[in-house]
């Protein structure tokens, strides 16, 4: 990506630097909590709420048990409250086994999201990029040495997920129409440690 990596605060040790950092990043703030290497959701889904929740309240100077979170399927994760005057906040969440992200953006939807590199045989996902990322994705994948590759495909999806949860849209299959749609987000990539790949969009 040409746009700096955005930090990832890991949490709880980032807890002081919380508003300074969403400040630093124009209202976004992106949190990493480590998780055991395993695919029950169950543990991250309950340590990265608890990080939100701990971080909004230092942003909108509450008590954290003010602070309730509410998710519907197929929906954002939201505040079951009224935004305060002059914020419109959005909130998202992406999980891999070892780490799960949560992303909050003070001014306007967010997503996020976060994948683990898979060093497949390239044409296992030749044919998923053809059909779901478009063909200005595919061409910069290959413009990558094919060791690179399956890094380069892991981005393309992150950021395309990324935009999707941003605009709330479910994932299909690509389209001129989709392609113009997440133009209209601010795409950035993650600073992650090795293996692993992720984006985060805002669309105010």
């Amino acid at each position: 990506m040409d746009s700096p990596l955005l930090a990832v605060h890991p949490w709880p040790a980032s807890a002081p630097l919380v508003r300074a950092a969403s400040q630093a990043q124009g209202d976004l703030l992106v949190v990493g909590v480590a998780t055991p290497m395993s695919s029950n959701r169950d543990f991250g889904r309950a340590q990265i709420r608890q990080a939100l929740r701990a971080a909004l309240a230092i942003l909108l100077d509450l008590p954290p048990e003010e602070i309730e979170l509410r998710s519907v399927p197929g929906q954002p994760l939201r505040i079951a409250r009224s935004n305060p005057p002059g914020m419109r906040i959005g909130l998202s969440v992406s999980h891999q086994p070892g780490l799960v992200l949560g992303a909050i953006c003070l001014q306007g939807a967010v997503g996020i999201d976060l994948m683990r590199v898979e060093y497949h045989a390239e044409q296992d996902w030749q044919a998923v990029a053809r059909d779901y990322l478009g063909p200005h994705a595919c061409a910069r994948i290959t413009r990558h040495p094919p060791a690179l590759r399956p890094q380069a495909f892991a981005q393309e999806w992150t950021r395309l997920e990324a935009g999707l949860k941003c605009h709330g849209q479910a994932l299909t299959e690509w389209q001129p129409a989709l392609e113009r749609s997440m133009q209209r987000c601010r795409l950035s990539g993650l600073a992650l440690p090795a293996g692993l790949v992720g984006s985060v969009a805002t669309c105010s």
